[in-house]
């Protein structure tokens, strides 16, 4: 690995790099000046190199900071590239056109969202910390081939895109930290592939829609600091698929739901911080005992 920090009148890398033929990880952060790859540097991306580019969001003297500039190379080979801080206006957007054989994209720290190029078949997304943004695009819906989405410390973001719907190939959704957060879209149970769904720290999210009992693939249902969230869907109960259910830390759950008792394939529950449903579920004692005697691995922690 090669990590390149706080190097502000760096404007070149040398054609030496690209000989390195097992180097996986390229991270250049805080580059303020453009930066040019040229030479056998483009042996170096096309090797499947693990490439950073990061750009700061103020150079020094408060100036805006220009973007990265990739002169004649084209990574067709690359798969994985995380992007950084970007502006729309900047030019690694653009870089994403030659990409044609990514797989695996990471985007951090962008306040605009520029629509991916057509010709992209990404299979995992992952958006994180991108704090001014309200809302995801809708051309997300057109990533057709996107098997994994993970949204990460989106605060600002209150609602997700319809067109989602249209992500049929999504096996992982994961949605972290999106404090803004108050529903899921009722299309949701149009993601037929959907098998695991994990939402954390979502305090304003107060229920789930009645469409998930179309999730005929989800295997893996885990809820954890929600705290508004009162009940859960009885339409739950017709999801035939899923094996494990956990609940973390959401003070609103009271009781479990009717549902739980008609899953047929249950494997494993986990029930955490969540003193009155912990206390409801004591075998043998508990009001909702019954519900979840036929579970084979019951995790009840206070």
């Amino acid at each position: 690995a090669i990590h390149v920090i706080n190097c502000t009148r760096l404007t070149i890398l040398p054609e030496s790099i690209g000989k390195l033929k097992k180097l996986r990880t390229l991270e250049l952060n805080d580059t303020w000046n453009s930066l040019t790859l040229e030479g056998s540097n483009e042996q170096l991306l096309s090797s499947g190199c693990f490439f950073h580019p990061h750009h700061a969001s103020h150079a020094p003297g408060n100036k805006a900071s220009p973007s990265l500039c990739i002169a004649d190379v084209k990574p067709r080979h690359i798969t994985r590239l995380k992007l950084g801080r970007m502006t729309e206006s900047s030019s690694g957007w653009e870089m994403l056109q030659h990409l044609t054989g990514l797989h695996d994209l990471e985007i951090t720290g962008c306040k605009d969202l520029k629509q991916l190029p057509e010709s992209m078949s990404l299979r995992r997304l992952e958006l994180k910390h991108c704090d001014n943004l309200c809302m995801l695009p809708e051309w997300l819906g057109e990533l057709q081939s996107l098997q994994s989405l993970d949204i990460i410390n989106l605060r600002a973001m209150s609602a997700l895109p319809e067109p989602m719907q249209r992500l049929t190939s999504l096996r992982s959704l994961f949605i972290f930290v999106c404090d803004a957060l108050r529903q899921l879209p009722e299309q949701l149970g149009e993601l037929c592939s959907l098998a695991d769904l994990v939402i954390v720290d979502v305090p304003a999210l107060t229920h789930l829609p009645e469409s998930m009992r179309r999730l005929t693939s989800l295997r893996y249902l885990n809820l954890a600091s929600c705290g508004a969230l009162t009940q859960l869907p009885e339409s739950l109960g017709e999801l035939s698929a899923l094996l494990r259910l956990g609940i973390q830390s959401c003070s609103g759950l009271t009781s479990l739901p009717r549902f739980i008792g008609r899953l047929t394939a249950p494997e494993e529950l986990t029930i955490n911080k969540c003193p009155e449903l912990v206390r409801r579920c004591r075998e043998g004692v508990g009001e909702d005992w019954h519900l979840i005697s036929h579970v084979p691995e019951l995790r009840l922690l206070d």
